[in-house]
């Protein structure tokens, strides 16, 4: 991992140690996890994990784009 994916990874997380504990996240067929599942999926860097973090960079651009 290079420092950049490392940092992107940090970021991930930071965003989602920042949403409530009651929070789910769907991804289309992936399905369906809460908080804690996905900051583990994060931190494996797991399927699940990279698709997560390629739709928060994704949605990061589109925000900072729009602004």
């Amino acid at each position: 991992m290079t420092e950049y994916e490392a940092d992107i990874k940090k970021l991930i997380l930071a965003r989602l140690e920042t949403m409530p504990e009651y929070i789910q996240i769907n991804l289309g067929n992936l399905g369906t996890l809460g908080k804690e599942e996905l900051m583990n999926h994060v931190k494996k860097g797991d399927d699940f994990g990279k698709k997560f973090i390629e739709v928060q960079m994704k949605y990061l651009r589109t925000f900072k784009q729009g602004l």
